[in-house]
Protein backbone atom coordinates (compact mmCIF):
# COMPACT_ATOMS: atom_id res chain seq x y z
CA UNK A 1 0.00 0.00 0.00
CA UNK A 2 1.40 3.45 -0.80
CA UNK A 3 2.33 5.88 1.97
CA UNK A 4 -0.66 7.74 3.47
CA UNK A 5 -0.69 11.31 4.83
CA UNK A 6 -2.38 12.35 8.07
CA UNK A 7 -5.77 13.93 7.31
CA UNK A 8 -5.44 16.66 9.97
CA UNK A 9 -4.81 20.04 8.28
CA UNK A 10 -1.30 21.34 8.92
CA UNK A 11 0.10 17.94 9.99
CA UNK A 12 2.94 16.58 7.85
CA UNK A 13 2.91 13.02 9.26
CA UNK A 14 3.12 10.35 6.57
CA UNK A 15 3.24 6.57 6.95
CA UNK A 16 5.73 4.42 5.12
CA UNK A 17 4.74 2.19 2.19
CA UNK A 18 3.57 -0.77 4.31
CA UNK A 19 0.81 -3.36 4.54
CA UNK A 20 -2.69 -1.77 4.67
CA UNK A 21 -3.38 -3.10 8.19
CA UNK A 22 -0.13 -1.61 9.51
CA UNK A 23 -0.82 1.74 7.81
CA UNK A 24 -4.30 1.83 9.39
CA UNK A 25 -2.83 1.04 12.83
CA UNK A 26 -0.15 3.73 12.44
CA UNK A 27 -2.72 6.37 11.45
CA UNK A 28 -4.97 5.38 14.37
CA UNK A 29 -2.05 5.66 16.80
CA UNK A 30 -0.96 8.97 15.26
CA UNK A 31 -4.48 10.42 15.58
CA UNK A 32 -4.30 10.05 19.39
CA UNK A 33 -1.48 12.62 19.37
CA UNK A 34 -3.87 15.17 17.88
CA UNK A 35 -6.64 14.23 20.32
CA UNK A 36 -4.51 14.47 23.47
CA UNK A 37 -2.47 17.41 22.19
CA UNK A 38 -5.61 19.56 21.90
CA UNK A 39 -6.84 18.59 25.37
CA UNK A 40 -3.53 19.64 26.92
CA UNK A 41 -3.71 23.32 25.89
CA UNK A 42 -3.16 25.63 28.82
CA UNK A 43 -5.13 28.84 29.40
CA UNK A 44 -3.24 32.10 29.21
CA UNK A 45 -2.49 33.73 32.54
CA UNK A 46 -4.87 36.63 33.14
CA UNK A 47 -3.25 39.95 33.97
CA UNK A 48 -4.47 41.35 37.29
CA UNK A 49 -6.09 44.80 37.44
CA UNK A 50 -6.06 47.62 39.95
CA UNK A 51 -8.06 50.86 40.25
CA UNK A 52 -7.21 54.28 41.65
CA UNK A 53 -9.27 54.36 44.86
CA UNK A 54 -8.25 50.96 46.19
CA UNK A 55 -7.87 49.88 49.80
CA UNK A 56 -4.66 48.58 51.36
CA UNK A 57 -6.20 45.08 51.28
CA UNK A 58 -6.87 45.39 47.53
CA UNK A 59 -3.31 46.64 47.01
CA UNK A 60 -1.85 43.67 48.92
CA UNK A 61 -3.99 41.26 46.88
CA UNK A 62 -2.94 42.98 43.63
CA UNK A 63 0.75 42.76 44.54
CA UNK A 64 0.38 39.03 45.21
CA UNK A 65 -1.43 38.46 41.90
CA UNK A 66 1.08 40.65 40.05
CA UNK A 67 3.98 38.61 41.42
CA UNK A 68 2.29 35.38 40.28
CA UNK A 69 1.56 36.89 36.84
CA UNK A 70 5.11 38.16 36.37
CA UNK A 71 6.55 34.76 37.34
CA UNK A 72 4.17 32.85 35.07
CA UNK A 73 4.77 35.05 32.03
CA UNK A 74 8.52 35.52 32.68
CA UNK A 75 8.38 39.19 31.71
CA UNK A 76 11.36 41.42 32.50
CA UNK A 77 12.73 44.93 32.08
CA UNK A 78 10.71 47.55 30.22
CA UNK A 79 8.15 44.93 29.21
CA UNK A 80 7.45 44.29 32.88
CA UNK A 81 6.86 47.98 33.57
CA UNK A 82 4.65 48.33 30.49
CA UNK A 83 2.56 45.31 31.55
CA UNK A 84 2.32 46.70 35.09
CA UNK A 85 0.96 49.97 33.70
CA UNK A 86 -1.62 48.02 31.69
CA UNK A 87 -2.91 46.54 34.95
CA UNK A 88 -4.01 50.02 36.03
CA UNK A 89 -7.35 51.48 35.07
CA UNK A 90 -7.23 54.60 32.88
CA UNK A 91 -7.47 57.09 35.76
CA UNK A 92 -4.72 55.43 37.79
CA UNK A 93 -2.42 55.11 34.78
CA UNK A 94 -2.92 58.81 34.03
CA UNK A 95 -2.22 59.79 37.66
CA UNK A 96 0.93 57.66 37.77
CA UNK A 97 2.25 59.14 34.54
CA UNK A 98 1.56 62.67 35.78
CA UNK A 99 3.22 61.99 39.17
CA UNK A 100 6.31 60.56 37.44
CA UNK A 101 6.57 63.57 35.17
CA UNK A 102 6.11 61.58 31.99
CA UNK A 103 6.82 58.10 30.70
CA UNK A 104 7.28 55.35 33.26
CA UNK A 105 8.82 52.76 30.95
CA UNK A 106 12.31 53.97 31.84
CA UNK A 107 11.67 53.20 35.53
CA UNK A 108 12.00 49.89 37.33
CA UNK A 109 9.03 47.91 38.61
CA UNK A 110 9.90 48.88 42.22
CA UNK A 111 10.04 52.59 41.36
CA UNK A 112 6.64 52.37 39.70
CA UNK A 113 4.91 50.52 42.53
CA UNK A 114 6.24 53.12 45.00
CA UNK A 115 4.82 55.99 42.91
CA UNK A 116 1.28 55.29 44.13
CA UNK A 117 0.21 55.79 47.74
CA UNK A 118 -2.90 53.95 48.93
CA UNK A 119 -5.58 55.03 51.34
Amino acid sequence: MPAVNCTIPGCDYKTLDLNAAIVAALLTAHRTIHTYGQAAKVEKVKRPTIAAAGTSEEWAYFKSRWSDYADATKITGKDKVAKLLECCNKLLRKDLTRAAGGSLTNKTEDEETRTRTWA
